[in-house]
Parts: C-alpha cells; sequence; structure tokens
C-alpha cells in the first residue's frame, strides 16, 4: 500500500480545505450589498485572477487528498471526487486566462457536484 496518510478528519479537511478553496471560485458570482450601494465580486485585477488560480488549483489538487484510500467511503466515492477534480481543473483553466465566462460557469455547477455528494453520503 501506497505511504499515503491522511492528518485531519474529513470535516476538518472540508472545513479548512475545499471549502476555503471553493468559496473563491463561488464568489466570483457574487456581490455584497452594504451602505454606499452594491458592489460586483467577480475579478477586476490581476490580484483578483491570481488569488482565484490559487483556488481553483488548490480545490483540484486537494481532491487527490479526497482519493486517499482511507478516505473513501464507498466504490461510488471517486465518481464524486472526479466530478469536482474536472470542475477545479476547468476552473483553473479559466482562472489562468481570466476567462470570466468559464470561471462562472464553474462556479454555478460547483454547488450541485458538492450538493449530489452531501446528499450521497447525508452530510447535508
Amino acid at each position: 500500500m501506497p505511504p499515503f496518510q491522511t492528518h485531519v478528519d474529513m470535516k476538518t479537511f472540508m472545513d479548512h480545505v475545499l471549502t476555503p478553496a471553493a468559496n473563491v471560485i463561488w464568489r466570483v458570482n457574487g456581490s455584497v450589498i452594504d451602505a454606499s450601494g452594491e458592489h460586483d465580486l467577480s475579478p477586476k485585477t490581476d490580484d483578483d485572477w491570481e488569488n482565484i488560480t490559487s483556488g481553483a488549483a488548490t480545490l483540484a489538487e486537494a481532491t487527490n487528498a479526497l482519493m486517499i484510500p482511507q478516505r473513501a467511503l464507498d466504490p461510488e466515492w471517486n465518481t464524486y471526487v472526479k466530478k469536482l477534480a474536472d470542475a477545479a481543473d476547468k476552473a483553473y483553466q479559466g482562472a489562468e486566462v481570466h476567462d470570466l465566462k468559464t470561471v462562472a460557469d464553474v462556479s454555478d455547477h460547483l454547488d450541485g457536484i458538492c450538493a449530489a455528494c452531501h446528499r450521497h453520503y447525508g452530510l447535508e
């Protein structure tokens, strides 16, 4: 068996690795309303794009950690992980070239991927 090792439980991994990375992608379709009005959260600067690129890369690479044998909950586990990996990679590729439409499309699709997995494993 390969020397893979989990260091944190799944909830901790979700809270500190997956969710923060996914939030970076989800945020591209968001807005904030405050006393001065509505503010679009889509990327506007190179630093904004770098943040999205980093979040997408983190999410894509983190899917490998989800496939550590000790984390697989059943035979369908890696099917869900593969969908997440493909979406994260698409977001990464889009962020690299500052393609807001691609990243926004992934943002919309990502929620469904996560929700389906959470429903399947009773994590809602």
